[in-house]
């Protein structure tokens, strides 16, 4: 292949021609020829594109930047050849243009290395030949289309394209290519506009008319490049071919006037007027001539701007993007919230408004405004919703906002004055703590707090606003409903934040009530659909929404009519240059004919004065007849002259006095002037409060709006304390009750709605709606009513509802897509999936909601309207009062809030405080559209207006360009730009605040025309200090440079906090400094803080205040009177209350005689941070009057331009050091100067305020005192400790006190031997001696018994105690019996109240004493407080069982183990028991007498086989007492007079004892053994069947245990066994109620449990696998789906497991004793025998246990059942065998069945069905064709368990009390097993109600019984069922009338026995 160039034919030279015929080439790069393509656009789309090789995908824009560099290399413009010679040629001027563009967008390297290279000879020379060669020889219009294009268009978008213009890299490059496109003189310029401009005239008949009709985008275009190429050259404003092409343009735009394309229009007017102001300028500087040079406009490239909504190139940002600020809404959208483009922000140049004059300003104050406030809350929504959207990023925690998550709106009610109000409930962001520390945590954190700002923020971006309502609280009230609005609240039980563990509960309301607000929070109050999206509540703890938002609106109002006075001034619509101030002239009202203002106010010497701008007075002589000085004066005069006033005031010059006295020259002359009421603005309501104090001394009338005054003295001239007391007209009383009728009723329409919407999701609405719309579903779910032949409607068997669970819930299986709901409303409800189900569902419910609704929405409408009409009528008296008021006071935040109101105002006056500190946007709020005559007072070198957004400020590099926080105030003084507007002001040039050497300061660095005046030159030095100003440099580093942490933006100086409070400590210590004298200022609240807090910790010594003033008019007094005695009084106070502590921002205003700064900032950068400004500056330094303290680092505020000009002077005058000199005042010269550098220096060399010698002076005692030395304060407090050398007055005894105490006025030693009668009879023998010298002061306090009249109680009290008396306080115990049956224990004067020696009111209160009545199962009492007739709780006393070898370890409500122990210690010598020790005795007990002797040598008075008893109780040697006890309570004999060898005693535990014949009878021991003739048992009888005793006695003297007694042991044993029997039966009641509730839990656990579908497969864990068994099935199901979902479960399995071994036969007492017996009988040939019946062994809990294991299995087997046809990343579903559980199923029916137990007996039925069901469903998943055998055995199982489950319902029908809460059980088993619905209907808690009645069927209290079949049961305590009734467990009669029992029913004795706890026995 020939590859020479040469012979080759290409499109153009040295390009490939194989590439270019095919798009490819086999050499690829190793090709000599250019693979390059050059087209057009016209010719591109027709080429093959070609295919790009893998070097080329690599790098697209590289392979773009080298292309364009081989057409660099190769510009045709050097062969000259002409443009219509070749088309090669115009393919590479076009290709260059068009890639360059291209590279503009790409990679940033490549587009500033194209732009530079373009200024390259290389690069112009493309742009030469464009405009020298080709424009000149383009002829046709196709030709200069084809420029325009490809070459013009693409040059002027590089040129104006944002990298380019923002780059300061690229700026001599442009400024090289814009010279050279204008070339020299304009030439080439101007070949290049004519060639624009005649395509303009031509635009109609070429082809680009399409896209441009007008062709005023490229106008607009070429306009731009227009601008930034005249700003490139000062000479281009006096260039012609400038003005000649600015011409053309603008009329080339005249005729364009109608073009539709209205963002271009308005882009290109822009860039035409600022031409216009830039040739304007020009032509000016040419007529000056020699005149001198005026301020040139500022030169600066006007770029395209994105004007706001439709104007923007891009459209709109969202939907709150208007050109129109009244379109806009205050509060962010969702659509806002997520957009990516930055908001429009006009920059400060009101050239650029897209709105001129007036409007312009108002659209710019508005949008910064917003940006600053608004525009946080919309970042911080912003990044929550990301992390809402994506859980794993990384929240914002800087963003100062509160997130509560799993917020849901629960209710909504309404207010009579708030409107709508929805209550919130969110989880708990406190779950972890104990009530009281949660309650303390929301009560310390401050968070929703009234009036807070909120917004509900859901997962899809939906966004509502609200602010939180008062109803909100942290703790619930205790004492009744609270009210709100003056109405009772709706529930009964107010919801709070702290109360709940899981929720917080918060009530909102909507910040803006606009249709779409109200809609989205009712459709939030009732959700629909089966998923709910994530919602969180988002709080703004940091914004203050009325700070805002009133001023927003307020400015969107203006804006509407655009009705603001001085708008030529403060807006001008037409701008120029102007080198002098703008002219004010004077207000409209003093343009009157004969007008001038009478001055005579002012005078101080009664002068006329009088003044007017036509015939001004001279400020001199205001000056000489008033209190003002020169420059107050010349400020007064010219402010009553100028329309538009500025004053400027700097530190310490009276502005606020200035001002007070224009209002007096105003007020003075209102009625000539018909001024109305003066308005005053502030910022603050502390200044407010300041200005408004200050004229009401004067006697002014005036009127505060706003309810934020701190100030009393204003408290009654508030506008809502002064309208209320104003008295309505007729017409407004009827008007209010006409609108308030009318509010009422909407009021009731909307909350009839709301109830309606509440119920909206219930069945009753889902069925008329169904029944009215859609019959045949209604029909289908609910069933059509049949009716019968007569008429009569059939039952329905089915409950309501149950048909709509179950198709919810089931699926009729079909495979095809889903249908579309209008299909889905006419189908077959049967033949819809799951899914098409859960769409009409949802359908229905919305077809059911949101026409309520919209009902709401509309009638909260009309609610509006006429609440907006009442508050109009009610501001009627508020306008009244505003008229006759002289002064109005507002702050600009409430005055943006009724402006409605004071814009009706014929308020000619306002005037504004320390305007440098108002927001612009807050100032023109205030130019009330009446106002004449505007007054700004303030220092635009003092603060600025605050903003919370950085880049908005001025002194940001980014906020530079919108200065948001210069105020109207500064920008009128310094406008900007020369184009704007300047206004003349005033500035007061005598300050009387500071010092001279501190006013200094100030004077060399911003007011240098500043005199000091006053008294300022004779202020005293400060006392303790060596110097009055000084500068205390360190190096110690700031926290944050030695700690840092990056969560806090503040910062902290530990080395200044100590220094600076021991400053202060040691200027308080002077004593001459009051609270308001010393101030302590820092730029940093994080410092603030810190020094508050420790500075709290501290006390000081002061002076008290009245003692000061005292103190400070001695002063002015003479010698002598400052000779007299004077001795102020000195008070403890903590350091903190002794001075004040500000930061520099809210200290502007104040000042103090000694100010101590802590500037904190000192760090190796030197970054100075607040204080880096002069504003601050300015402020901080001028604050103080004798003396100011500053303590930092030099070196870091040394580079600020005003603070090296600081200290400067500091040094020049030795006031900056490292050591801070003190001074003493009572030693001014010491032997070493007291010099301080660090805190605990002060304690070395000034310890207490002085210096370190010994205090020299006498203490007022006449002692020298032993302090250091120390001002008078601290000496006064001194505390003398010398003893007392005063004696006593009539007598002699010395005062034991020391000096420094006062003496007892009275002497108090005690006179012994001393004889005195007192008028009572007693006498005394010792008094102290001040009373013997009185002896009528002695008190007799002889104890005496009294009777107290009225209670009659006798009491014991001192003789001089007046008991008859009303006041006195009877302490007896009250004893009157109460309801509950107890005796008050009370003291008698806490229950009685007595009058005149009767009682006449009773108040026992509540008893508290403990309950003490007797438990059924034991001998103890209940210790609970007495609870009324409310049941006793289980006995939790320790069991007192025992016997000789053991005793019970357990609680005395659990069932006892019988001692296992093989023998019985009953015994004696001639008789023993041969049963174990737990089985009744069957020995035939002995009745001698025992024949020991006792340790007295006495024989045993006891029975033989008992225990000896104590010697005391030996007949012979006994007491006196034990001798005559009665024991034969037959024959009431004596113990002395029994003959023990005939009738021994027994001698029980309790101390007591009786004969053994008396206790044989109290025992009835005939009836268990056969008795001799003469009364001794000698053998069994035949009773020994169980509970066959009517009673068992005890001790017939205390109702003692007679537990110890050998003699009674069968008894006793007998009734040990009835004991543990009940115990065990009330054990497993509760148990089993305690396990079943607990599987509730378990099962609701489980049902919310997420599902885990993708897990890896996890290892062995080493947990124990079971093989076979009912568990098997359980771990298969368990492993199947890999998680804790069952873990819970299978634990409790176990404890289930447990519960049955623990229940079983083998564990109950009466079968445990058996076993004991028979044990015996075979191992020691025992004779014994011990019989029972059968139906003592207890079978329930053994049952109930049993079905309590399989109800388990079947919670987890039904929800795997559910979960199996989720799709699983796991192993194959287990294979599962159910043949275990039917047949235990089977077991437990027929045990329940045999013992007569139904309940049981229908869920084994139940169970077996549920299995059957379970089983048939696996078989038909597992294999879809079934065989023969299969399909019988499925048909198997579903005929058993049909037939198990009519052996169910048959069982609930013939039992309902026994198996209540089944029914709807045995439905939904009966559901799984024909439709394989495994899901249940019967919620937990009507399970829970179930199990709770089952557990307190046993609860130990009333009297026991047996029914026929041998359940035992409980009656009341009567003893007899009074009514018919039937047994709780097999339905049989039971229950009888008048306390008779059924037939067959028999009393429980040996239970009832254990009803009495062995009350009636003894055994304990």
């Amino acid at each position: 292949m020939d590859r020479d160039p040469r012979n080759r034919r290409g499109p153009f030279a040295g390009q490939c021609n194989h590439f270019f015929r095919h798009g490819t080439c086999k050499f690829g790069e190793r090709c000599k020829y250019s693979h390059e393509t050059l087209s057009s656009p016209a010719t591109s789309s027709r080429a093959p594109a070609p295919r790009r090789n893998r070097q080329e995908e690599r790098g697209p824009a590289e392979d773009r930047l080298r292309e364009w560099k081989r057409l660099l290399n190769q510009n045709p413009s050097t062969s000259r050849p002409t443009y219509s010679a070749t088309g090669t040629n115009q393919q590479v001027y076009d290709r260059f243009f068009q890639l360059a563009l291209e590279l503009m967008e790409g990679d940033v390297g490549a587009s500033q290395e194209t732009v530079k290279l373009m200024a390259q000879d290389s690069g112009l020379g493309f742009i030469k030949n464009l405009i020298d060669r080709q424009i000149p020889e383009a002829a046709a219009n196709s030709t200069k289309t084809r420029l325009w294009q490809n070459q013009i268009q693409p040059l002027f978008h590089i040129l104006t394209h944002p990298r380019v213009v923002d780059s300061n890299v690229l700026e001599q490059q442009i400024a090289a290519i814009y010279n050279f496109i204008q070339g020299i003189g304009g030439r080439r310029m101007r070949t290049l506009f004519d060639f624009i401009m005649n395509l303009l005239h031509a635009w109609s008949s070429l082809p680009m008319v399409k896209e441009d009709q007008d062709g005023i985008s490229a106008c607009a275009l070429s306009l731009s490049v227009l601008a930034k190429m005249i700003d490139c050259n000062t000479s281009n404003i006096v260039n012609d071919h400038f003005t000649q092409i600015v011409e053309q343009f603008g009329d080339y735009i005249q005729t364009a006037f109608d073009s539709p394309n209205e963002f271009a229009k308005l882009q290109a007017q822009k860039y035409l007027q600022y031409l216009q102001r830039r040739l304007g300028v020009g032509s000016s500087l040419a007529e000056a001539g020699t005149k001198k040079k005026a301020p040139v406009a500022r030169a600066e490239f006007v770029m395209r701007t994105d004007l706001p909504g439709r104007l923007s190139a891009d459209g709109p940002r969202h939907d709150n993007d208007h050109a129109d600020i009244c379109d806009i809404g205050i509060l962010p959208t969702r659509e806002e919230i997520t957009s990516i483009r930055n908001e429009y922000l006009p920059t400060t140049d009101s050239s650029l408004f897209h709105r001129p004059g007036m409007q312009g300003r108002l659209d710019r104050e508005f949008r910064l405004l917003r940006e600053d406030t608004v525009g946080q809350l919309r970042n911080a929504v912003g990044a929550q919703l990301a992390a809402m959207r994506d859980p794993t990023r990384k929240k914002d925690r800087g963003n100062g906002t509160n997130a509560y998550e799993d917020a849901a709106v629960v209710d909504v009610n309404f207010t009579k004055h708030q409107g709508m109000q929805l209550l919130v409930e969110f989880r708990q962001p406190a779950p972890n703590k104990t009530t009281p520390k949660r309650r303390d945590w929301w009560a310390t954190s401050k968070r929703l707090q009234p009036g807070g700002l909120v917004c509900i923020l859901s997962g899809s971006g939906s966004v509502l606003f609200c602010v939180v309502g008062d109803n909100t609280v942290v703790v619930q009230e205790k004492k009744g409903n609270s009210k709100a609005d003056g109405e009772e609240a709706n529930s009964s039980r107010k919801l709070s934040l702290a109360d709940d563990d899981a929720f917080a509960y918060v009530y909102l309301h909507l910040v803006e009530a606009r249709p779409n607000d109200i809609g989205q929070a009712l459709r939030w109050f009732r959700d629909i659909g089966p998923r709910q999206q994530q919602r969180c509540l988002v709080e703004f703890p940091r914004v203050l929404l009325a700070s805002f938002q009133h001023t927003l609106i307020a400015l969107q109002q203006m804006s509407k009519k655009a009705d603001v006075p001085f708008d030529d001034l403060l807006a001008p619509a037409e701008q120029g240059v102007d080198s002098g101030l703008k002219v004010v002239g004077p207000p409209q009202y003093t343009t009157k004919p004969g007008f001038s203002f009478d001055l005579s106010c002012l005078a101080n010497d009664n002068t006329t004065l009088r003044h007017s701008p036509r015939e001004p007075l001279d400020p001199r002589v205001l000056a000489r007849h008033s209190p003002l000085d020169p420059t107050q004066s010349r400020a007064l005069l010219n402010t009553l002259s100028r329309r538009l006033a500025l004053i400027q005031g700097p530190p310490g010059t009276g502005k606020s006095f200035t001002g007070e006295k224009v209002i007096k020259v105003l007020l003075a002359n209102k009625d000539p002037a018909s001024l109305g009421p003066i308005l005053c603005v502030c910022y603050t309501n502390h200044a407010l409060d300041q200005l408004l104090v200050h004229l009401k001394r004067d006697g002014v009338k005036l009127i505060r709006i706003g309810s934020r005054s701190k100030s009393e003295e204003l408290e009654g001239l508030n506008l809502r304390v002064v309208a209320k007391n104003a008295v309505r007209t007729r017409a407004e009383k009827s008007s209010l009750w006409e609108q308030n009728s009318s509010r009422d009723k909407f009021i009731r329409s909307i909350e009839t709605s709301i109830q309606h919407l509440e119920a909206s999701q219930g069945l009753t609405a889902l069925k008329n709606y169904l029944s009215q719309f859609h019959s045949q579903h209604y029909a289908a779910l609910f069933g059509a009513e049949e009716v019968d032949e007569e008429g009569y409607k059939k039952v329905q068997h089915h409950k309501p509802g149950q048909l709509l669970g179950q198709w919810l819930n089931s699926s009729a299986g079909s495979t095809y897509a889903p249908r579309d709901i209008n299909v889905l409303v006419h189908a077959n409800i049967w033949t819809m999936s799951n899914f098409e189900r859960v769409r009409l569902y949802t359908h229905w419910q919305g077809e059911i909601r949101d026409p309520l609704i919209t009902d709401i929405v509309r009638e909260y409408k009309s609610y509006n309207g006429a609440k907006s009409e009442l508050d109009k009528v009610s501001r009627d008296v508020d306008l009244r009062c505003l008229h006759e008021s002289e002064v109005i006071g507002v702050t600009t935040t409430g005055l943006a809030k009724n402006l409605d109101l004071l814009q009706k105002l014929r308020c000619k006056v306002m005037l504004c405080e320390e305007a440098g500190e108002v927001l612009e946007a807050h100032t023109l709020t205030a130019l009330l559209p009446s106002v004449e005559h505007a007054i700004l007072i303030g220092d635009h070198l003092q603060l600025r207006p605050q903003i919370v957004n950085y880049e908005l400020q001025s002194t940001s590099f980014q906020g530079t360009q919108y200065s948001l926080d210069v105020s109207l105030f500064e920008r009128l003084i310094r406008p900007p730009y020369d184009t704007d507007p300047r206004l003349p002001f005033d500035t007061l040039e005598t300050q009387r605040r500071m010092h001279p050497s501190i006013s200094e300061l100030i004077r060399s660095t911003l007011y240098p025309a500043l005199d000091d005046g006053g008294a300022v030159t004779q202020y005293p030095e400060v006392l303790g200090m060596k110097k009055r100003l000084f500068w205390l440099h360190h190096e110690a580093s700031e926290d944050q440079e030695t700690h840092p942490d990056p969560a806090t933006t503040s910062h902290t100086n530990t080395f200044e906090i100590e220094m600076t409070i021991s400053l202060v400590q040691h200027l308080v210590r002077q004593g001459s400094y009051g609270a308001e004298d010393i101030a302590v200022i820092t730029p940093y609240l994080a410092q603030l803080g810190r020094l508050r807090r420790e500075m709290g910790k501290l006390f000081e010594i002061t002076v008290g205040e009245r003692d000061l003033e005292d103190l400070e008019a001695l002063d002015d007094k003479s010698a002598e009177t400052i000779l007299q005695a004077h001795r102020p009084t000195t008070i403890k106070k903590t350091l903190l209350n002794s001075i004040r502590l500000a930061t520099v921002d809210n200290f502007q205003g104040e000042e103090a005689k000694v100010v101590v700064i802590s500037l904190v900032r000192s760090n190796n950068a030197n970054k100075c941070g607040f204080l880096s400004t002069s504003n601050r500056i300015n402020v901080l330094l001028s604050r103080a009057q004798h003396g100011m303290y500053l303590i930092g680092n030099a070196n870091t505020c040394r580079h600020v331009q005003m603070w090296a000009k600081v200290l400067e002077i500091l040094e020049a005058n030795g006031n900056i050091g490292t050591q801070l000199e003190l001074s003493c005042p009572r030693h001014p010269n010491p032997d070493f100067p007291l010099l301080v550098s660090k805190a605990d220096d002060f304690l070395r060399v000034a310890p207490e305020g002085g210096c370190i010698l010994q205090c020299d002076r006498r203490l007022p005692c006449g002692h020298s005192c032993i302090n250091r030395c120390h001002h008078e304060n601290l000496h006064n407090a001194v505390k003398c400790l010398e003893p007392c050398p005063r004696t006593k007055r009539g007598c002699k005894h010395p005062c034991r006190l020391v000096c420094g105490e006062p003496c007892k006025p009275k002497c108090d030693e005690l006179v012994q031997t001393i004889n005195i009668t007192l008028a009572c009879g007693h006498t005394v023998s010792s008094a102290p001696c001040w009373q013997t010298q009185d002896p009528t002061s002695i008190i007799c306090k002889k104890m005496v018994k009294k009777i107290v009249p009225g209670c009659d109680h006798t009491v014991e009290v001192p003789c001089n105690v007046d008991v008859s008396d009303d006041t006195y306080r009877c302490g007896n115990m009250c004893s009157d019996p109460q309801p509950c049956g107890h005796s008050c224990r009370s003291s008698c004067w806490q229950c009685k109240e007595r009058r005149d020696g009767q009682i006449v009111k009773t108040n026992h209160g509540i008893c508290k004493q403990a309950c003490g009545r007797k438990y059924t199962t034991c001998h103890h009492v209940c210790r609970r407080l007495c609870h009324g007739e409310a049941e006793c709780p289980l006995c939790s006393e320790p069991c007192e069982v025992r016997c000789s070898h053991s005793r019970c370890g357990k609680k005395c409500h659990e069932p006892c183990a019988p001692c296992a122990e093989q023998t019985c210690a009953s015994c004696c010598a001639h008789s023993q028991c041969t049963m174990p020790c737990a089985a009744p005795c069957d020995w035939v007990p002995c009745s001698r007498r025992c024949d020991k002797i006792l340790s007295c040598g006495h024989q045993c008075p006891s029975l033989c086989g008992e225990v000896c008893p104590d010697v005391k109780f030996c007949q012979i040697c006994c007491s006196e007492d034990i001798k005559s006890a009665v024991v034969d309570f037959i024959m009431m004999s004596e113990y002395r007079e029994i003959d023990l060898n005939e009738d021994p005693c027994i001698f029980p535990d309790c101390g007591h004892f009786t004969t053994k014949r008396n206790m044989d009878g109290i025992m009835d021991m005939k009836a268990h053994y056969a008795m001799s003739a003469e009364g001794d048992p000698v053998a069994l009888s035949n009773a020994t069947q169980p509970f066959s005793m009517d009673e068992v006695k005890v001790c017939p003297t205390c109702r003692g245990s007679l537990r110890n007694i050998a003699r009674y042991g069968r008894i006793v044993r007998r009734a040990m066994l009835d004991e543990a029997t009940k115990k065990f039966v009330a054990w497993s009641q509760t148990e089993y109620a305690r396990l079943a509730n607990a599987l509730l839990d378990i099962q609701v656990q489980i049902s919310k449990a997420p599902v885990n579908q993708s897990l890896p497969k996890q290892a062995g864990s080493g947990k124990k696998k079971f093989t076979s068994g009912r568990l098997k099935q359980i771990q298969l199901i368990h492993d199947w789906q890999r998680g804790v979902r069952y873990q819970e479960a299978l634990k409790h399995w176990q404890r289930i497991n447990t519960f049955i071994g623990q229940v079983r036969r083998d564990e109950q007492p009466f079968q445990r004793v058996d076993d004991f017996v028979q044990h015996a009988a075979q191992h020691r040939n025992t004779q014994g025998a011990f019989a029972f019946d059968e139906t003592r062994i207890q079978k329930k809990g053994h049952l109930q246990a049993l079905s309590l294991s399989l109800k388990c299995d079947i919670i987890v087997i039904s929800d795997f059942m559910q979960l199996r046809h989720l799709p699983h990343e796991t192993q194959d579903e287990p294979k599962l065998d159910f043949s275990q559980h039917m047949k235990e199923c089977e077991t437990l029916a027929e045990r329940a069945k045999m013992t007569k137990y139904p309940r049981q007996e229908a869920e084994a039925h139940m169970y077996f069905a549920q299995f059957c069901a379970f089983s048939r469903t696996l078989t038909l998943a597992e294999n879809p064709l079934l065989d023969e055998a299969q399909t019988a055995r499925v048909s198997s199982l579903k005929e058993q368990g049909a037939k198990h489950i009519e052996a169910a319902f048959n069982l609930a029908r013939n039992y309902p009390g026994q198996t209540r809460g089944m029914w709807d059980e045995i439905e939904s088993a009966e559901a799984m097993l024909n439709d394989g619905v495994f899901y249940s209907t019967v919620s937990p808690d009507e399970m829970r109600a179930v199990y709770q009645a089952m557990a307190s069927e046993f609860s130990g209290t009333g009297h026991w019984y047996t029914c026929e079949n041998g359940h035992p049961f409980t009656v009341g305590e009567c003893g007899m069922p009074m009514e018919r009734a039937s047994c709780p467990e097999c339905g049989a009669a039971v229950g009888g009338t008048h306390h008779m029992p059924a037939q067959g029913v028999q009393r429980a004795d040996d239970i009832d026995d254990l009803a009495r706890g062995i009350d009636g026995m003894g055994i304990n």
